[in-house]
């Protein structure tokens, strides 16, 4: 597995895999183009805690899933945790070692950097959190609660 940073050519297969990601049953939103360009070009513009990674087969060196990762200050935590926001491996990909290995490898990529990971993952989705639980994710106690602030 490679990881590769999204760049300016690649926002036409971020926007294709992003749309896959919310039509599979992992998110209670739906797709919309017009927030996922917003979201590609804010990792291209560096933005400071925000980062965007394509997974790829090795041998092929197809793009296969990707994720979106941000961060924040955690005072309890007494340093910065990474959010995997977004992950996803193609469905034809799965169950052969990729998210084991992506995990693996942002461990590694941001060890002097963060102190911890955290996730989302709908209750309802099994699988993802059985892959979660064997990466070393424990449930931590709290209930992610959300406001939508009106513009």
């Amino acid at each position: 597995m490679l990881v590769k940073d999204f760049i300016k050519e690649d926002e036409q297969l971020f926007c294709k895999l992003c749309k896959e990601f919310y039509s599979s049953g992992s998110t209670i939103r739906e797709y919309n183009e017009e927030i996922a360009k917003k979201t590609f070009e804010r990792v291209l513009d560096h933005h400071e805690n925000l980062f965007g990674y394509f997974i790829i087969r090795r041998d092929s060196e197809e793009v296969i899933g990707y994720a979106l990762v941000t961060s924040y200050w955690c005072n309890e935590e007494g340093g910065t945790v990474l959010i995997l926001d977004e992950f996803y491996i193609c469905p034809d990909d799965r169950h052969k070692g990729y998210a084991s290995a992506f995990m693996e490898w942002l461990q590694e990529e941001y060890k002097d950097k963060a102190v911890s990971m955290t996730l989302e993952v709908l209750t309802s989705n099994l699988n993802a959190q059985n892959l979660y639980k064997k990466e070393g994710f424990i449930p931590d106690g709290f209930l992610t609660m959300t406001k939508e602030i009106k513009r």
